[in-house]
C-alpha cells in the first residue's frame, strides 16, 4: 500500500501532508543540529528562570538588601586578601622566566661562613668565565641619595647596576633608554639616571621628563629613561626611585658602607657588589650547585695577595622581601598566606551559613507557593534550579559590591604603607587592583557562595508535603516542631557560625599580640 493511500485513509488530505513536509524540512534547514536546538531551549529556560528570580528578589527588597550586603562583605574580604597574596606572593618578581634567576653569594670556607660582597674583578670573572653555569651575571648595589635641591631634597634609595641588569631581567624601558657599557665602566662618571615609573608619576608624569635634569647629592644628572611600570628588580613590594650606572659609584657610595670604604671599583679589595645571575636554560638548581666549586676555584685564582683565604660560591632563589647581602629566605610567607586565605574563607563560610538560615526562613514562608508549583506539574529539579538562580543573582550582585570594597580596602592599605615609609621615598610596585586572576577568583567565590547558602535550603524547600502545605496559610510553617529540634539544620548552622566567629576572634587577638611584640 502506498504512503499516499495510507495517509488518505487516516483522514489527512494530500495538501496538508505536503504543507507539513515543507514545514518540517524548513525547520531542519534552519536548525539542522538537534543538540543546538536543545541548547537553545535550555538557554530560553534559563533566561526565564533568571527573569523570575529577579521578580522574586524585587518583591522582598529588605531580604535582598541584607543578603547582598552580607555577601559583599564576605566576598570583598576574600577578594582583598587574594589580591594582596597575588600581588605580593604569587606574582613573579622577574617578568621573564623567573625560575632561571638566582642571587649569587660568596662565603669563607670555615665554620662561620662569613659572607661578603663581590669586587668588580670577581664580578667580571664570573660574567666572562662562568658560562657553564650562568648565561649572564649582573652587578647590583644599594645606595642612598638625596634627590632635589636645598629644602626640597628628599632621601631616597637608589640602585647602582651594570648595563646588563635590565636585559637580563627581560624588561624594556617605558620611555627613553637604559644606560650602556660605556656609562657603566669604573669611574666613568657619566651623570645619567633612569627613573622608576612611580617616581616619574609622582613628578607629574610629563612627556618632557626624559631629557630633564635631576639634582642628586647636589650634582645634576640627565634623565635618559623611565623603567617600566611594576619593575622592582630585587623586591616584590618596593622599587628604588632611581637607577644609576656603576660608573657613578664614586659619586653615590654604598648604602651599607662606612666612611673608609674606597670608591675605586678597580681596587681588588673593594667588595661592594651583589650579584644576580640567570642560569643556563634547562639547568636545574641542584645541577648548578654541583658546578659551583669549579667557578669558586676560578674566583679564588683572581684574589689579591693577603686575601682572607679560599671561598665558596652559593646560589639561592631571590628573596621577595629582603635586600640583604647574604642568603635569606622569606620565612613562612606561604604559611602566612595560607592562613590569611583560610581566615577569609571562614568569613565567607559564616556569611553563607547566615544566608542559609535566612533562606530557610524564607522557604518556610514560600512553602505554599512551592507546593502549588509542584502540584501543577513542576518537577523538583525545576524548583531547585529556580532557587539556585535566585542565589546566584544574590552572589553575583554581592560579589560586584565586594569587589569595589576590596579595591577600596587595598588602596587604604597602600596609603598606610606609604605613610609608614614616608621618610625614605620608595616606589611601590605591588599591584592590588583587580586583574584577570582576581576577577576569576571573585567569580569562583560567587559560585562557591551560591552552592553553600542556596543548595541546602533549595533541596529542603522542595521536600514538600503537598496536602499539609496547600492547607497552610502563607508564612505559616507546615512542619511545626521539626525545625525546633535541637539538631535541626538551622540550629546546627547557628552553632557553626558562633564557633567560627570565636575562632576568628581568637586568631585576630593572637595576630595583634604577635605584631605588638614584634614592634616592641
Amino acid at each position: 500500500m502506498s504512503q499516499r493511500t495510507a495517509a488518505e485513509r487516516r483522514g489527512f488530505p494530500t495538501t496538508f501532508l505536503a504543507v507539513a513536509k515543507i514545514i518540517w524540512l524548513g525547520a531542519q534547514l534552519l536548525n539542522p543540529n538537534p543538540r543546538r536546538a536543545a541548547s537553545q531551549q535550555t538557554t530560553i529556560v534559563m533566561i526565564s528562570d533568571f527573569k523570575f528570580a529577579v521578580r522574586q528578589l524585587l518583591k522582598a527588597p529588605g531580604f535582598t538588601t541584607v543578603a547582598m550586603l552580607t555577601l559583599a562583605l564576605a566576598i570583598g574580604v576574600n577578594s582583598a586578601i587574594f589580591a594582596l597574596i597575588n600581588g605580593v606572593v604569587l606574582k613573579p618578581v622577574v617578568p621573564v622566566r623567573p625560575n632561571e634567576v638566582v642571587n649569587v653569594f660568596t662565603a669563607r670556607q670555615n665554620a662561620s661562613h662569613d659572607y661578603r660582597q663581590f669586587s668588580y674583578n670577581e664580578y667580571r670573572e664570573l660574567r666572562e668565565n662562568g658560562g657553564d653555569v650562568f648565561v649572564n651575571v649582573a652587578a647590583l648595589e644599594f645606595a642612598v641619595a638625596g634627590i632635589g635641591r636645598d629644602h626640597d631634597m628628599r632621601r631616597s634609595f637608589a640602585f647602582l647596576t651594570s648595563e646588563n641588569y635590565f636585559p637580563m631581567m627581560g624588561v624594556q624601558p617605558f620611555r627613553g633608554r637604559f644606560y650602556d657599557a660605556e656609562e657603566c665602566k669604573p669611574n666613568a662618571n657619566m651623570a645619567v639616571v633612569v627613573a622608576s615609573y612611580g617616581f616619574w608619576k609622582r613628578n607629574g608624569g610629563g612627556n618632557d621628563f626624559v631629557g630633564s635634569t635631576l639634582h642628586i647629592n647636589g650634582q645634576p644628572y640627565t634623565v635618559i629613561g623611565i623603567a617600566p611600570d611594576g619593575f622592582s628588580g630585587a623586591n616584590a613590594l618596593v622599587a628604588p626611585d632611581i637607577w644609576v650606572p656603576l660608573g657613578m659609584r664614586s659619586q653615590l657610595g654604598s648604602a651599607f658602607g662606612d666612611s673608609e670604604t674606597t670608591h675605586d671599583l678597580l681596587n681588588p679589595k673593594n667588595y661592594t657588589f651583589n650579584l644576580t645571575a640567570r642560569l643556563r636554560p634547562g639547568l636545574t638548581m641542584d645541577a648548578a650547585k654541583a658546578r659551583l666549586p669549579v667557578l669558586a676555584q676560578r674566583l679564588n685564582a683572581v684574589q689579591p695577595e693577603g686575601s682572607e683565604g679560599a671561598r665558596e660560591l652559593q646560589i639561592q632563589t631571590p628573596s621577595r622581601f629582603s635586600l640583604s647581602t647574604q642568603p635569606e629566605d622569606d620565612g613562612p610567607i606561604t604559611l602566612i598566606a595560607t592562613l590569611l586565605m583560610a581566615m577569609a574563607g571562614a568569613v565567607l563560610l559564616i556569611a553563607c551559613l547566615n544566608l542559609a538560615n535566612m533562606l530557610l526562613a524564607r522557604g518556610t514562608s514560600r512553602s505554599k507557593e512551592i507546593a502549588v508549583r509542584l502540584a501543577v506539574g513542576a518537577s523538583r529539579w525545576q524548583i531547585v534550579r529556580q532557587l539556585l538562580c535566585e542565589g546566584f543573582l544574590l552572589a553575583v550582585c554581592g560579589g560586584a559590591i565586594g569587589l569595589i570594597l576590596s579595591v577600596w580596602c587595598n588602596d587604604l592599605l597602600l596609603q598606610q604603607l606609604r605613610g609608614l615609609l614616608s621618610s625614605v621615598n620608595f616606589s611601590f610596585v605591588v599591584k592590588l587592583r583587580p586583574d584577570a586572576a582576581v576577577l576569576a577568583v571573585t567569580f569562583f567565590f560567587c559560585l562557591i557562595a551560591t552552592m553553600l547558602f542556596s543548595l541546602g535550603p533549595a533541596l529542603k524547600a522542595t521536600k514538600a508535603d503537598l496536602v499539609n502545605d496547600l492547607k497552610e496559610q502563607v508564612g505559616e510553617p507546615a512542619r511545626i516542631g521539626r525545625l525546633s529540634r535541637f539538631f535541626a539544620p538551622r540550629h546546627i548552622s547557628v552553632m557553626a557560625q558562633i564557633a567560627l566567629s570565636l575562632m576568628l576572634l581568637f586568631a585576630a587577638g593572637l595576630a595583634i599580640s604577635l605584631l605588638s611584640s614584634i614592634s616592641l
